[in-house]
């Protein structure tokens, strides 16, 4: 203790560094290079600026694209600061450009050197420094692949749009579809226990109808209705995608009226409808306001086409034959192909 800057402590203070390195990169969902690119003035101006709130790197992979990640003015601010701590400490004087860097400690020796950073190797041996001692070796190294994937997934359940989410993460809207749509475990529960209850009311919705006289019943685009004008919304326990309002055939399924025979009418009515909002989903240049509007209804579709296709082997053919009629030969039913084609002339869909 006589010594404060003796050869344990450095080998300490230089774990420490490697455990920040690991901390920021799952904060920032930054790169390994783009982490190494962090400048020490960058940063110190997060610290001193109420405006400036990133940190910018280079994205060689997209062709010199300047990226920046946002660190956050609480947690992440605080952070910041207990590491400026630890390398002014470090430093002891001396001047880094970069924010991170390599420590070079010569044993038994109380004179450091610095030089360029490898943030990968670095947190890698962080991990290998902690695993089996103070983390269960059981549980593998969070990569920054996984941490930005953990990111996109909190922020959309945040509720932030996907045009948001795609910038914080420095990518284009539709690599944060393709690559970063990882839901959580709270997420999958979440959606298998969606998945449960519209199974029953889909199969509610073909059951009751068999027992439902027909002259009771209007046909409407998407199968029958028992109450035309006086729409109900289901029993979910929250409020449906779309409002049933018997001007809008999209919300037709939401609703406590809604029926469907198990017969080749309204079954080409359900996939005709499928067809359509796969269409939209797929190719509309708003995708993040489709995919939130039209994801749900289309598997509501599938639910109700399967409990009608598990009533009997014939009826599953029946479906099948169907499926087939509008997917493949593109046969939709007049109403929604009228409304495919002027979704084309506006260039909805395309």
């Amino acid at each position: 203790n006589s010594e404060s800057r003796n050869y344990v402590r450095l080998q300490m203070a230089a774990f420490a560094v490697k455990a920040y390195i690991s901390l920021f990169m799952l904060m920032t969902g930054a790169s390994p290079t783009e982490l190494e690119q962090f400048s020490y003035e960058d940063a110190l101006g997060i610290d001193k600026s109420v405006l400036k709130k990133e940190l910018t790197a280079v994205k060689f992979r997209a062709r010199g694209k300047m990226t920046g990640y946002v660190l956050g003015r609480k947690k992440g601010l605080t952070l910041l600061r207990e590491y400026f701590k630890l390398r002014d400490w470090i430093l002891n004087g001396e001047y880094v450009d970069r924010l991170f860097f390599k420590i070079k400690i010569s044993k038994g020796a109380v004179c450091l050197s610095f030089s360029d950073l490898d943030a990968g190797a670095a947190a890698t041996r962080f991990y290998s420094s902690i695993s089996g001692v103070f983390v269960d070796g059981k549980y593998p190294k969070i990569t920054y692949n996984k941490a930005r994937k953990h990111k996109s997934s909190a922020h959309h359940a945040a509720k932030y749009s996907l045009e948001t989410v795609a910038r914080a993460l420095n990518h284009s809207s539709g690599v944060n579809i393709s690559s970063y749509s990882e839901a959580t475990v709270e997420q999958q529960e979440s959606e298998f226990g969606t998945y449960w209850d519209s199974v029953r009311k889909a199969a509610q919705m073909v059951r009751e109808r068999s027992v439902t006289a027909s002259d009771k019943l209007d046909s409407i685009a998407v199968g029958h209705c028992d109450s035309f004008r006086f729409p109900v919304p289901v029993s979910d326990t929250e409020a449906p995608v779309i409002q049933p309002n018997c001007r809008n055939q999209y919300g037709c399924l939401y609703c406590t009226h809604y029926f469907c025979h198990a017969d080749e009418d309204d079954i080409h009515k359900l996939l005709s409808l499928h067809y359509v909002v796969n269409a939209v989903r797929n190719t509309a240049q708003d995708s993040g306001h489709a995919e939130v509007l039209y994801k749900d209804l289309s598997i509501r579709v599938e639910f109700i086409l399967e409990a009608i296709a598990n009533r009997s082997e014939s009826v599953s053919q029946l479906v099948s034959a169907m499926r087939n009629k509008v997917f493949n030969l593109g046969v939709l039913t007049p109403f929604w192909e009228r409304r495919l084609q002027r979704y084309e002339a506006m260039g909805v869909v395309f």
